[in-house]
């Protein structure tokens, strides 16, 4: 079935549902596929006893709505838009991934790269789950522009060749020595997890937006404001280590450790256990600096829609002297979820 220009594979769910024995399912997606949710639901009514729609937040494959599939006693979640994520879920789970159906408006966007991209000769490729169908097709195509394109192999929670994450890029990062810059197609967001990773060129194609950004650039005037928050965090005295009940961000002892540090050079800290991390609620806390242990990306696109620092554990670490800058900026340590 497609809806949207996704395809939403409805058999697979079907055969899920009955290998499962799920009577009462939950349903969770993005809000950009919040209309193929509906229509799945449809057409499953008939194998179910009961579907619940979830309107929590949905920010990749490591946000489960597992307290909430437990609370109404749903048997399952059918989670759209996303690749498995987690080696074990609490609950049983159905990954629906939603593949776009039509590869023109990518293949399309190919043959406007411009010059300075295609004079690096050489670019290790990612790709969202969503276009992962067009690897093949993307690599061909470049090829007739005279780029050798290198495709990282998949590494936990990776599931494909090519996949990127929002916070994982550690197959690409390992092709360093064998390119001369990336492109990441998928979205801006993607690109500049990438770029604040490596100090070579990364470039993002959306063609959803049909937009081609430098990722790299924006990564160098976004470190800038990092620094600064560093800064922030060490005049704080009050410091809130965030840390998500969601399955795939929970990492308590990170959270534990990252205290005991924090108090050993003379900061009152303390952990602040959340699900969705709310600004709001971290304006209200009473904590005038924080530390991420959740989503890495919260820290760089929250950011800026709040005053106090929210640093990465890295970040903190640079702020209290255990590392230097040097160490953590453009290399793989910078999103490491470690202390």
């Amino acid at each position: 079935m497609i809806v949207s220009g996704y395809r939403v594979d409805v058999e697979e769910a079907s055969r899920w549902i009955r290998a499962n024995g799920i009577r009462r399912a939950l349903l969770q997606a993005p809000p950009g596929l919040r209309e193929p949710a509906i229509r799945l639901a449809e057409e499953l009514s008939g194998h179910l006893e009961c579907v619940f729609f979830d309107c929590g937040g949905c920010w990749g494959g490591c946000d489960l709505a597992v307290h909430r599939a437990k609370a109404i006693g749903a048997d399952g979640i059918i989670h759209l838009g996303h690749a498995p994520f987690l080696e074990k879920a609490p609950i049983p789970t159905l990954y629906l991934e939603c593949r776009r159906a039509d590869p023109r408006p990518l293949l399309e966007m190919l043959d406007s790269l411009e010059e300075g991209i295609r004079d690096l000769g050489s670019l290790g490729l990612g790709m969202t789950v969503q276009w992962l169908d067009y690897v093949e097709a993307v690599r061909e195509k470049l090829a007739r522009h005279g780029l050798k394109i290198r495709v990282g192999d998949p590494s936990p929670p990776l599931r494909y060749a090519g996949q990127v994450l929002g916070c994982c890029y550690n197959p690409l990062l390992r092709l360093s020595d064998a390119v001369n810059g990336y492109l990441i197609v998928g979205s801006r967001f993607h690109g500049l997890g990438l770029a604040l990773q490596t100090h070579k060129p990364v470039y993002s194609l959306d063609p959803e937006l049909r937009r081609i950004y430098d990722s790299s650039s924006e990564a160098g005037r976004l470190l800038k404001s990092r620094y600064a928050y560093i800064g922030r965090f060490r005049a704080a005295g009050r410091i809130g280590v965030i840390l998500s009940v969601k399955p795939g961000q929970y990492r308590l002892g990170l959270a534990r450790r990252l205290v005991s540090l924090l108090r050993s050079r003379g900061k009152h800290a303390e952990v602040l256990v959340m699900d969705d991390v709310s600004l709001d609620r971290l304006r209200d806390s009473g904590f005038r600096g924080f530390v991420n242990t959740a989503c890495p990306r919260l820290s760089i696109e929250d950011q800026m829609g709040f005053e106090d620092p929210i640093l990465l554990p890295a970040e903190a670490l640079v702020a209290i002297g255990e590392m230097r800058w040097e160490e953590v900026v453009r290399t793989s340590r910078y999103f490491s979820m470690e202390a």
